[in-house]
Formats: structure tokens, C-alpha cells, sequence
């Protein structure tokens, strides 16, 4: 009888990869190797050739396996041309908080790894939190630009955290210490209430972006940028203060106090406060305080997001709006014919909570 002959294996098509076994003893002896690259290793010769079948029509390069911490290079090389120093400084952290996946293949990483590192951090505010997923949906999108990946998996894992405290706003009696108080650090503090800037954006303001009713400013990000920033009309007093006075090319050239940021929050902001014996509240309350303002003036939800120099309105409406007792009275009794009296406090030489009466309509 005619010995039957060896099959003949089939060769793979070109440009489709290679699977061999390795030698000796291994748990995942099988290789799968594309366009030069290895693929990963494979318990079982199929496991190998789905792997490869899954990436016909891709052209593979040495970024197919990189790693987390290669991919942020890459990512980051991108990103921080378009941003400002805070938010380099907020992705950096949020980086360093994901060393545990550092030197592991970005493609090989899943939802759940992302979520394990994620719920390490509970114990910190929702705002980091939000922070650090929103680095891994940044990276993830980029991976899969670049084909890394194929899924953005970071787009399930899910933030908890403490809730992020309401910020405080100056109130209108705060607001009156300052305008009464006339010197130029509680101008500088009023600038700032009525316009919604940032206090470096402030402090950095040529004097040629000054005119009159608006200034042209900011920082940041691409959308806080030369941004139209228009002066409440209580403000612009104190805009051609400065600009009188100055004597450089910055609109605050001409103050006599401090210049560094820091040294004027720690040497003339605080000191200010507690000289009118007003709460410490830091210095982007203000931005919170003109954000509620414009909100309660009506002002268009899309307008209030240029000026404040957002480029998502969930940033201006979960942050930056803050909504009173009185506020939240007044709409339920509108809806449901009640008339709101306020009965104001005569003790109130810093604001208290305020007291209502309600009466129905005749």
C-alpha cells in the first residue's frame, strides 16, 4: 500500500503576517509577527492566526506596541502646543497618578485596568477624578488615530470621588466693602468681578488690548485665548485707572503693590480681606462671582461661555453657576403663584442667611 503523502502546508499571503512556534518550553509558545513587528505570543497556533486575521488591511509600525507611557509622549507632544501651564501642569499629574501602567502595551489595556487605578483615588474630589479620566479618553482617541488601538475603553470606566464644593461668591455687601475701600488692590480685585478673568490673565493684559468698554485677552486654551472680554459698567472706572497710570506695556504696569501672582494673593489679596473683614475667599471667586451675575442678568448661556473662555458650556454650567435660596424660591413660587417677601436681617454686617415670608397672592 502507497504511503500517503504530507500534506503541504499553505503559504500565507503576503503582507498578511507570520505565525511560528518558539522553541523550547513556554506557556505561550506561538509568535504572530506582521510587517516586522511582533503581534504577541499565543498559547495555540489558531489563537495566533485570529490575532493576525484581525489586523488584515492595517499597516503595522513600532507604535503598535507601545506603551502607556510612549503613547502620552506622543499624545503630549501634540496636545500642550494648543494649551496653557495649567493645563500641562493638570495632565502631568493626572500621568503620574496611571505610573502603575506605565510600561504596559497601551493596546493590551482594558477598561477595567483603567477603573482599578481610577477607584484607587475615591477619596479625592470629583473635579480630579473628571481630570484624570478625561487624560485616558484624550490618549485613547489618539491611540486610535494613530492605530495603537481599536477601542476607546476608557470612554466605560467610570469616576466617584467626593463631591467637588460649590465655590463661594462675593456678595453684593463684600462687593460694597471693596468699592468703598478705593485702593488699588481692591480695584484690581473689582476688575476682576466685573470682567470674569482669571487673575494671570489680568496681570499679563497689554495696555494696547484695553478699549475702554472690553478688553482682548486670555489664556489657557484655545477658546480662552484672544477672547472678546467685555467690562461690566461698574468696572470700567478702575480699567482707565490703570491704564492712566501705566507705565509699561502691561495694563497694570503702573501698580504699586505686588506683580508676581503669588505675592500679590499672599501679600495684598489676603491682607486686603481681612482688613474689610471680608471671608477668604481666593481669588477666582471672582470668576465664580461673574458668572453667577451674568447668569441671573439673562445673559445668553453661549455668550457667558466666550467670555469666560470655556470651550465646553458643561464647564460654565457645572462649575461656575451657583444658584441661591432666594433664586430657587422665586422660581418655584413663579410656577406656582406665590408672592416671595424677603425680610432682610438688620444684623447683617457680613451677609447671613437670608430669611423669607411667604404670602399668597390676593
Amino acid at each position: 500500500m502507497e504511503e500517503k503523502k504530507k500534506r503541504k502546508k499553505l503559504k500565507r499571503a503576503n503582507g498578511t503576517g507570520t505565525v511560528y512556534k518558539l522553541p523550547g518550553r513556554r506557556s505561550r509558545p506561538w509568535a504572530a509577527k506582521k510587517d516586522g513587528v511582533y503581534i504577541g505570543y499565543y498559547t495555540t497556533k489558531t489563537a495566533a492566526l485570529e490575532a493576525l486575521g484581525k489586523l488584515i488591511g492595517t499597516p503595522i509600525t513600532e507604535k503598535y506596541n507601545w506603551t502607556f507611557a510612549q503613547v502620552y509622549q506622543g499624545w503630549s507632544q501634540e496636545h500642550f502646543k494648543d494649551v496653557g501651564v495649567k493645563s500641562v501642569e493638570a495632565s502631568e499629574a493626572s500621568y503620574r497618578f496611571f505610573a502603575p501602567l506605565h510600561g504596559r502595551r497601551f493596546r493590551d489595556l482594558r477598561a477595567s485596568d483603567f477603573q482599578a487605578i481610577l477607584d484607587n483615588g475615591a477619596h479625592m474630589s470629583q473635579s480630579i477624578q473628571a481630570k484624570r479620566r478625561q487624560l485616558l479618553n484624550q490618549m485613547c482617541r489618539w491611540a486610535i488615530r494613530e492605530e495603537i488601538c481599536s477601542t476607546n475603553f476608557a470612554s466605560f470606566v467610570k469616576t466617584k470621588g467626593k463631591p467637588t464644593k460649590e465655590k463661594q461668591v462675593f456678595t453684593d455687601l463684600e462687593i460694597a466693602k471693596l468699592r468703598q475701600n478705593g485702593s488699588e488692590a481692591a480695584k484690581i480685585v473689582l476688575m476682576l468681578i466685573y470682567t470674569g478673568m482669571r487673575i494671570g490673565e489680568l496681570f499679563q493684559l497689554p495696555l494696547a488690548d484695553y478699549h475702554d468698554t472690553y478688553v482682548i485677552g486670555g489664556e489657557k486654551t484655545e477658546a480662552g485665548r484672544n477672547r472678546v472680554i467685555p467690562i461690566r459698567p461698574e468696572g470700567r472706572e478702575y480699567f482707565a485707572y490703570f491704564a492712566n497710570q501705566a507705565t509699561g506695556p502691561l495694563l497694570l504696569s503702573g501698580y504699586v503693590g505686588q506683580h508676581t501672582i503669588n505675592n500679590f494673593r499672599r501679600r495684598d489679596y489676603y491682607p486686603l480681606l481681612e482688613r474689610l473683614e471680608i471671608r477668604k475667599l481666593n481669588p477666582h471667586c471672582t470668576r465664580h462671582t461673574y458668572a453667577s451675575w451674568a447668569r441671573s442678568a439673562g445673559i445668553q448661556p453661549e455668550h457667558l461661555q466666550r467670555i469666560l473662555g470655556h470651550a465646553q458650556y458643561s464647564t460654565t454650567a457645572n462649575v461656575y453657576l451657583h444658584t441661591d435660596a432666594q433664586q430657587l424660591v422665586d422660581a418655584v413660587e413663579t410656577a406656582s403663584g406665590f408672592v416671595c417677601n424677603r425680610v432682610c436681617n438688620p444684623k447683617n454686617s457680613l451677609p447671613s442667611e437670608p430669611v423669607f415670608k411667604i404670602e399668597k397672592k390676593a
